[in-house]
Parts: C-alpha cells; structure tokens; sequence
C-alpha cells in the first residue's frame, strides 16, 4: 500500500508504510502555476514515484519525494 499526501506526518502517524509526499494540498499531484508542459512533468514524476514505491522493501513508514 502507498499513500500519497501533501502532509506526509499524518499518513505516517497511522503507520502508512509508503508515503509519497504531494505538492499541496488543493493539487497534490500537481501545480496549476506552472506552464502545462512543465506541470505535465511534474505529474509524471510524481505518479513514476508513486507506482515505484509499490516494489520497495520497507519495514516501517518511509516518505518518498519525487526528486
């Protein structure tokens, strides 16, 4: 399981295992401030992040950032 937040201490607080860290709040996987090309990558960036944590070994809660 992995949860993507944009407060990443709450999910793991609750013991989430894989934590992806968002954006913001109102776009957590995205930045409308951006120009499209720019925030299309970004979406992409974080979803790769989001979908690599599935295969990671963890044994207690870790936060992911998409770097």
């Amino acid at each position: 399981m992995a949860f993507c937040s944009a407060i990443p201490t709450i999910p793991v607080s609750a013991g989430v295992p894989r934590v992806i860290h968002g954006r913001a709040v109102p776009y957590l996987l995205g930045d409308p401030s951006l120009p499209a090309e720019r925030e299309y990558l970004l979406r992409e960036r974080l979803t790769a992040t989001a979908l690599s944590t599935l295969t990671a070994d963890v044994s207690e809660p870790i936060v992911f950032t998409a770097e």
